[in-house]
């Protein structure tokens, strides 16, 4: 699985810390963007796919891979003082619509008794092996 590391820096507002994660994603360091930022009570997760640390695609099929996604986004969540029962929002791109039944299958087996606003799309993925990217954004109560 996914391996987080935390870090901390003031933000303009000097009453709030911003802490992000890193995972063991290929792109991040490329890229130049973290797994997940928390400002405040505020969690935003990054464009998520069933990727490894080797960038090998992690399940065969959509709903496979969108369980994977959605426990890495977890781990994220877990790592910045959330948790799934705090998403408020999910953002998925499909690679292709034929995913959709098996991706709901998976997204609701995880947000089912908290279920957050969500938006599903089509796009073409940075792979052809990764069949869904999930993105999330989460709201942690404050105390």
């Amino acid at each position: 699985m996914t391996t987080f590391e935390q870090v901390s820096t003031p933000t303009a507002n000097s009453n709030t810390k911003r802490e992000t994660v890193f995972s063991s994603s290929l792109w991040e360091p490329q890229m130049g963007y973290a797994r997940g930022v928390r400002v405040g009570n505020q969690i935003f997760i990054a464009g998520t796919v069933a990727s490894d640390g080797e960038g090998r695609a992690q399940g065969e099929d959509a709903y496979q891979q969108t369980d994977f996604i959605i426990r890495k986004i977890q781990g994220a969540l877990q790592d910045l003082g959330g948790d799934l029962e705090h998403v408020v929002s999910t953002v998925t791109h499909l690679s292709d619509f034929s995913h959709f039944d098996a991706y709901c299958q998976a997204h609701k087996e995880h947000f089912g008794e908290v279920p957050p606003v969500n938006t599903t799309v089509q796009a073409q993925m940075v792979r052809p092996h990764f069949l869904v990217e999930v993105t999330a954004t989460a709201i942690v109560p404050e105390g």
